[in-house]
């Protein structure tokens, strides 16, 4: 397993034909514009993804999908917190539409391929809940059963990964970043 900062000076993008399981956080950077993270990971997407030569497999899975629903209104309400102001409920709610018709449509494409657990990933996932929480154990239990890499801008699921790596030995590769190239939209 290789612990990997896409924003690292070094990074030369994705291996090419590399499976790659997508947390929630990413989804919904990639998606709403709100979103703290939505600059980082829209370019590495448009850099390295969208306008590469090298192909990459996404995986989503239902977990992921209730997450990124469960949280969708989140960005904009720190936005608009951060700002000071108080957004308007039809841009709340376009920001929630446009979201998940983008999500809807890059499943429908196959940009986002759909990933079911196993009986062997359903248990190891409730091995590593308690230490990992219950939706990244449910992740990186999938990650570490189809052998494959994991994206996601949660630092903390990415130390607690690395502390398990005997027990997640499988997982190829954790891309990350860190927390400056976040955008903080401040006052």
């Amino acid at each position: 397993m290789k612990k990997i900062n896409f924003n690292n000076k070094d990074f030369k993008g994705f291996i090419e034909n590399e499976d790659i399981l997508l947390d929630s956080c990413v989804i919904l950077a990639l998606l709403n514009f709100y979103d703290a993270w939505h600059d980082t990971v829209s370019a590495l997407f448009d850099e390295h993804i969208f306008n590469s030569d090298n192909t990459v497999f996404l995986y989503v899975n239902p977990l992921l999908i209730d997450e990124v629903t469960h949280i969708i209104d989140k960005p904009a309400k720190e936005f608009a917190d951060i700002k000071g102001l108080i957004l308007p409920i039809d841009v709340q709610e376009k920001a929630r539409t446009d979201t998940t018709s983008a999500l809807r449509e890059m499943i429908e494409k196959e940009v986002l391929i759909i990933l079911e657990g196993t009986k062997s990933s359903v248990l190891k996932q409730l091995s590593l809940y308690e230490t990992l929480g219950s939706a990244d154990a449910a992740h990186a239990s999938l990650a570490n059963e189809y052998g494959i890499s994991l994206l996601t801008v949660d630092n903390k699921l990415v130390n607690n990964i690395f502390m398990l790596q005997e027990e997640l030995k499988d997982i190829n590769n954790v891309y990350f970043t860190t927390p400056e190239h976040r955008t903080d939209f401040k006052k």
